[in-house]
């Protein structure tokens, strides 16, 4: 993709969230779209942002205002997930609770197919930065 596309791209992903973020909890989101790229993702048991360094790339399948889904191996192990959207500088982190899990065929090849709701937006602190438990 280039810069302008990029670019573009964030700021769609920025409104998506948003738009999301503030309407009622209860509604379904939009209709979702194919979003078939690399991003990463880690558990968040606690509702906290983790460690920058415990996140881990995911295949997606599609994304929407109000959530996303993306294919894995094996069920995650955890209800929540702190997901980071975009590529470095730009980069989005938001909370999101796993709603359904399923499986996906293609072909021969079975992958989990994970859907999750977004449920709140966060910001890395110094606290969760990759190297902040190394000693000076």
């Amino acid at each position: 993709m280039s810069d302008a596309g990029d670019t573009s791209f964030y700021k769609q992903v920025h409104r998506l969230i948003a738009a999301r973020l503030s309407e009622d909890r209860n509604r379904r989101g939009k209709q979702r779209r194919g979003y078939r790229c690399i991003q990463r993702l880690a558990p968040c048991p606690d509702g906290q942002l983790p460690n920058l360094a415990a996140f881990r790339d995911v295949e997606c399948h599609d994304l929407s205002a109000g959530g996303f889904s993306f294919l894995a191996d094996a069920p995650p192990g955890c209800e929540m997930l702190a997901v980071e959207l975009g590529q470095a500088p730009v980069l989005i982190y938001v909370l999101a609770r796993i709603v359904h899990i399923s499986e996906n065929w293609s072909g021969a090849e079975k992958k989990i197919l994970v859907g999750c709701r977004f449920t709140g937006r966060v910001a890395p602190t110094p606290s969760n930065q990759p190297d902040a438990a190394l000693p000076a």
